[in-house]
């Protein structure tokens, strides 16, 4: 494989780092138009069949190579474990920290005190590292908006529905649904607009 075919989406840098993880293995690897429900995917190499990783288009660089990481440490967990594991069970997630331990100097420096933590315990999805989703959102949007940004009983429109934000529990917000008072608890890093009140 023509790794240099990467640079437009991961670090420089990153390119020894995914030819050194994927050179010892027969696999397909594919950049995808952006999906909603997924960043990346590993299938296993099925039927004498190569294993298959696919990354989205259209995330940031350091994004996408962190996504890259993640679906190559399933590559190499199979690869050492077979099926025996779960998949983001204790080997996948030693092996994807220590890829990202080693890997550390991709990344900007702001954003390798965040991995450095998240590494202690890595989860299935960024978006559920409160801190991850923040800093990678933001840099997808400068004008981005958390839930934890709002003021007291601001509007905002959220999944389609209108909400007032009301007081925090925890790390997340008690939440009043406009149209049928009911309430929610929404995580303070959620990304919502927001809105003009038309009770005002």
């Amino acid at each position: 494989m023509d790794y240099s075919k990467l640079l437009p989406y991961v670090p420089e840098k990153g390119i020894l780092f995914i030819e050194k993880w994927l050179s010892p293995y027969w696999f397909y690897l594919t950049i995808k138009n952006p999906r909603e429900t997924k960043l990346g995917d590993y299938r296993l190499p099925l039927r004498g069949q190569p294993h298959k990783i696919t990354v989205n288009a259209g995330m940031s660089k350091s994004l996408c190579f962190l996504t890259l990481t993640h679906e190559i440490a399933h590559l190499a967990a199979y690869d050492l474990h077979s099926r025996e594991i779960l998949p983001h069970g204790q080997e996948w997630k030693k092996i994807f920290s220590d890829m990202i331990l080693k890997s550390l100097d991709v990344y900007e420096e702001d954003l390798r005190k965040l991995l450095l933590k998240y590494a202690r315990n890595p989860k299935a999805n960024f978006y559920a590292d409160r801190s991850l989703s923040e800093y990678f959102l933001r840099k997808e949007n400068d004008n981005v908006i958390f839930v934890k940004d709002l003021e007291y009983k601001q509007p905002f429109l959220f999944k389609g529905k209108i909400y007032y934000r009301l007081e925090k529990q925890k790390t997340r917000y008690l939440c009043l649904e406009n149209k049928t008072n009911k309430r929610y608890l929404i995580t303070g890093s959620a990304p919502v607009q927001a809105v003009k009140d038309d009770k005002e």
